[in-house]
């Protein structure tokens, strides 16, 4: 129904953002690795999108690259796997790694994804291999956008636990694990969610 929404950007958080489109803000819900790429408030960014219907509730989803999108719609075509789950593995993974794990049947990687057990994951491996191996592993092209100050990146990646699912004193608990065990790498939001998953 949606394929990009293009506007101002008036709110983010990891959690989701809101896009001012024509005088109608738009609420995205977006993976953390979109979130660490967005620009500063006011400015404007366009996000594929990709609308999905459910019973109780309509929601948008906004991705800053194709691969983001292709690899979110293939994630819910598998039975059992919702938009979070597949929002998940988005904010948990990073896209080539994804991709590469489907690919070779890392079956370990995938079960790195809270919410991913081994079936699960096995049936990922079985019904996307090939389509992701026809494709090619190339990065999907990125929708250029400008680059925004990113403020309080473990604020932030507390938050985005927490649009996962997981309770704020767990998610904080995570998140100063993940800090103290990288205390020499300057960490993004996306790379710091990511490690902190490994402690949720």
């Amino acid at each position: 129904m949606y394929n990009y929404l293009s506007g101002t950007l008036v709110e983010k958080s990891p959690s989701g953002i809101i896009l001012d489109v024509g005088g109608v803000g738009y609420e995205l819900h977006v993976p953390v690795s979109t979130f660490g790429r967005l620009p500063a408030l006011g400015s404007t960014v366009k996000l594929l999108t990709r609308f999905v219907v459910r019973e109780d509730a309509h929601i948008l989803y906004g991705f800053i690259s194709a691969e983001e999108k292709r690899l979110f719609e293939l994630l819910i075509s598998i039975s059992g796997i919702g938009p979070k789950t597949a929002l998940t593995a988005l904010s948990g993974v990073e896209t080539s790694a994804l991709r590469r794990a489907i690919v070779r049947g890392d079956v370990e990687v995938l079960k790195s994804v809270p919410g991913i057990g081994r079936k699960t994951a096995e049936r990922i491996v079985i019904e996307l291999r090939e389509k992701l191996a026809a494709e090619g592993l190339e990065s999907g092209a990125e929708l250029p956008q400008a680059a925004g100050p990113a403020a309080g990146p473990a604020e932030d990646a507390v938050e985005a636990l927490i649009a996962l699912g997981y309770k704020r004193p767990g998610a904080k608990q995570a998140v100063e694990k993940a800090i103290k065990t990288r205390s020499s790498e300057k960490l993004s939001v996306e790379e710091l969610v990511r490690f902190s998953l490994q402690h949720v």
